[in-house]
């Protein structure tokens, strides 16, 4: 499969939002209440938002592109001590398996130099995404209560990947 990994541009903007909330949808639906995970999504899924974080120079964006269309978004936010957070890794199901979920990877973990460490968070119940991270080279450090939906607590993955990048 024909794929492009590149540094999200001000137009993909408006396109991330809805990607994130189709991915959203379909991946924590058996998580989080739809009503839960739209509400937050309207919130933080805002064009203009996105825009915005294209000026920050401690944030990295990119998306991936098939056909001409965006199918998956990255971002990593660069914090204090040369780690790296994974603040998103969001693909549409159908284009996992062909690689492009770990060149987005790749591209957050080596976009800011002497980074020592990449850490994420990922929801316990979210298999797919647990075991593709494990095969990337992260590792689980803890385990902890995220939210509370539906009257029942979720919980997510602290996980970590040492990692020098000298670019």
């Amino acid at each position: 499969m024909d794929f492009e990994v590149r540094a999200t541009q001000l137009a993909d903007a408006e396109f991330i939002g809805p990607l994130m909330r189709s991915v959203w949808l379909q991946t924590y639906k058996h998580i989080l209440a739809e009503d839960e995970l739209l509400n937050q999504s309207y919130k933080v899924h805002q064009p203009e938002l996105i825009a915005a974080e294209l000026s920050n120079i401690d944030i990295c964006s990119f998306v991936a592109v098939v056909n001409g269309v965006v199918v998956g978004h990255a971002r990593g936010d660069h914090r204090k001590d040369n780690i790296v957070y994974v603040a998103r890794l969001y693909l549409e199901p159908q284009f996992h398996g062909h690689g492009i979920g770990a060149q987005l990877l790749k591209r957050v973990e080596e976009a800011f130099v002497n980074v020592s460490e990449v850490r994420l968070d990922v929801y316990e119940d979210n298999k797919p995404a647990v075991g593709f991270y494990l095969s990337q080279g992260y590792e689980i450090v803890e385990r902890a209560t995220e939210v509370q939906s539906q009257g029942k607590d979720v919980y997510e993955f602290k996980m970590r990947k040492n990692f020098i990048c000298v670019y």
